[in-house]
């Protein structure tokens, strides 16, 4: 049979065409034998067309060349294999993008729900927060004079308290729907920050779809963004407003109208009324539209009406400033150690989690900030430029500029460097990971670099989320047992006060009187003002002496007791010594190794 023939009535023939093999006894090969490229990687890749079905003769075992002699039935099952493996190829290029959308929906979803999942009692700064965010306004603002902090999240919190209660997960419920809302604006800016690359010559067509993704990805499975989604305390709302100071920044910089600037003057206010740390921010924002202003003279007039416009938030902080420097000179963070030059790197393996998880997060996080910083794709390759690439050297400034003061401030001013305070960098930090990921050419590679960062990530915000974090909930259920009508509560450091007391008063069955080292606000909230000296004046012998006479003869002692806090030195100890040297002393729980651990001793009547 002609070949012209075999071809029309086959339709596999059109992958029968001969080939010529070249050299010497030259052959007549089948097309369907010579093995097919492999598809290049990416999304855009497909598989080959979809073959027909065999024919009658493939069927039968034999099928004919296109000589038309059959070949042997072996070779009908090798192009059997060729067309389902094609076949299970294309299902692949299909199915993935739908599994790669819904492993994406699932991850987001799981981290979302785990802003919520915390079962651990409120610890010291919760119940701080709380208890100063339940009072009045008046008394809201006076008791925050002798906390140090600004008044914005606690306003927040107390219209929160009035709507929902102050149930553990009701006040914590209000950080978790602000981490929640993060979460569409870290994929817009992770969009925003795609688009400037491409625009700039750093990235490809895909770029700007694939940074939105891995933002999105990793602000959700953020175990820092989880743990304080997860607690009563302003820094989810930092994260939050970070995220709109920069598109306000943004927007301010593209075009000077007038109520975008108003935009930034709020934006700004906002953040320096959340957390005093935020003035780093906002400093090293300043000096950079400073410097543009002055080298770019076609930038000039959009950056310094932008600098106006964050300096013009001075007015609105003005009300706050006669507290602001009150609490500047009296309160400061005396529980704070120093701190090395380590820490900055440690920063990115503290906002990655536990240690079991967080060390793959960390490296995937420092490895795509430092190809988001200066690499560019090129083909399936990376392209280096050490001196950085834009705009992944504005992020990196923003996120290693504020660090860098914080540890100066630390180191010559006393001001704490806390894990928690650092959520001012963590956008600048995740987006630049995420331009680097998405940098990477294999889109496999890429792939596979968001599943583990996602899955490294939930588990890290699992363990941190579901960590019991104080003692208090146990101690206050010893107490309830244990206590009887007028026995003295007793707290050594004050700082344990206000967590146990929060639990005492909740069950409302437990008739206690409570007295707290040092302090004579009572064991609700924490006075911060001049702290450090008042805790080195006070006595253990002196309050151990205090406390007994409370107690009388028919009353005993709980004592809820920690060693090691900073400027009490021994003191919680010679306080407990001296206490069983007049009564029988009795451990009723031991102190565990968690965040916030306490021990409660109870001393029995007077022997």
């Amino acid at each position: 049979m002609p070949a012209s023939t075999a071809r029309a009535r086959d339709p596999l023939a059109a992958e029968q065409v001969p080939i010529e093999r070249a050299g010497p006894g030259k052959q007549v090969v089948p097309v369907h034998e010579v093995p097919a490229p492999a598809p290049a990687d990416g999304p855009e890749a497909t598989g080959p067309a979809s073959p027909a079905e065999p024919t009658p003769a493939e069927r039968s075992g034999e099928v004919r060349n296109s000589e038309g002699t059959a070949r042997p039935q072996a070779a009908a099952w090798r192009h059997r294999l060729a067309v389902d493996g094609t076949r299970a190829g294309r299902w692949v290029v299909t199915v993935a993008p739908q599994l790669f959308l819904a492993g994406t929906l699932l991850a987001v979803a799981i981290g979302a729900v785990l802003r919520f999942a915390t079962p651990s009692h409120l610890w010291l700064d919760e119940s701080l927060t709380v208890g100063i965010a339940s009072r009045s306004v008046p008394d809201l603002l006076q008791a925050l004079r002798h906390d140090g902090s600004p008044p914005l999240y606690y306003l927040l919190l107390h219209g929160w308290i009035t709507l929902f209660g102050d149930g553990d997960i009701a006040v914590r419920s209000l950080s978790g729907v602000l981490s929640l809302a993060t979460l569409p604006l870290a994929w817009l800016a992770g969009r925003f920050v795609g688009r400037a690359a491409a625009s700039l010559g750093n990235g490809g067509p895909t770029t700007e779809h694939r940074v939105g993704l891995a933002a999105l990805l990793l602000f959700a499975c953020s175990p820092y963004a989880i743990r304080y989604g997860s607690e009563t305390r302003m820094y989810s709302l930092v994260v939050l407003l970070v995220l709109v100071f920069g598109f306000a920044i943004v927007r301010a910089l593209d075009r000077s109208s007038l109520p975008r600037l108003a935009l930034l003057t709020l934006a700004t206010a906002a953040l320096v009324y959340t957390h005093y740390w935020t003035f780093l921010l906002v400093f090293t924002v300043a000096a950079f539209l400073l410097v543009q202003a002055r080298r770019r003279r076609t930038y000039q007039r959009p950056a310094l009406r932008a600098f106006g416009a964050m300096a013009a938030s001075a007015v609105l902080f003005a009300p706050w400033m006669p507290v602001f420097l009150f609490q500047m000179l009296h309160t400061g963070t005396p529980w704070a150690p120093r701190v090395q030059a380590q820490v900055l790197l440690d920063t990115v393996f503290d906002w990655a989690g536990p240690q079991s998880t967080g060390a793959l997060l960390g490296i995937i996080l420092l490895g795509g900030a430092l190809i988001g910083l200066t690499a560019r794709p090129l083909g399936r390759e990376l392209h280096v430029k050490i001196s950085g690439r834009s705009p992944g050297r504005y992020l990196a400034a923003i996120w290693l500029v504020p660090l860098l003061l914080a540890y100066f401030v630390n180191m010559f001013g006393g001001s704490a460097y806390a894990e928690r305070y650092t959520g001012i960098a963590l956008p600048a930090c995740l987006l630049l990971a995420s331009l680097g990921i998405a940098q990477v050419p294999v889109h496999r590679a890429f792939a596979a670099v968001l599943v583990a960062a996602s899955v490294s990530g939930l588990l890290g915000g699992y363990q941190l989320a579901r960590t019991e974090r104080t003692q208090a909930g146990e101690i206050a259920d010893r107490i309830a047992r244990i206590a009887r009508p007028g026995d003295v509560v007793a707290y050594c450091p004050d700082q344990l006060g206000p967590a146990v007391h929060r639990a005492i008063v909740r069950r409302g069955d437990i008739d206690v009187r409570e007295i707290v080292y040092a302090d004579e606000t009572g064991p609700a909230l924490v006075d911060w003002v001049d702290y450090a000296d008042r805790m080195k004046r006070a006595n253990g012998t002196a309050f151990a002496a205090e406390v007994n006479e409370l107690a009388g003869p028919d009353h005993a002692v709980l004592l809820v007791r920690a060693d090691g806090y900073r400027f009490l030195e021994g003191a919680c100890a010679v306080l407990s010594d001296q206490l069983a040297a007049l009564r029988d002393r009795a451990l009723q729980v031991e102190k565990r190794n968690l965040y916030e651990g306490a021990s409660l001793e109870r001393f029995s009547t007077l022997r």
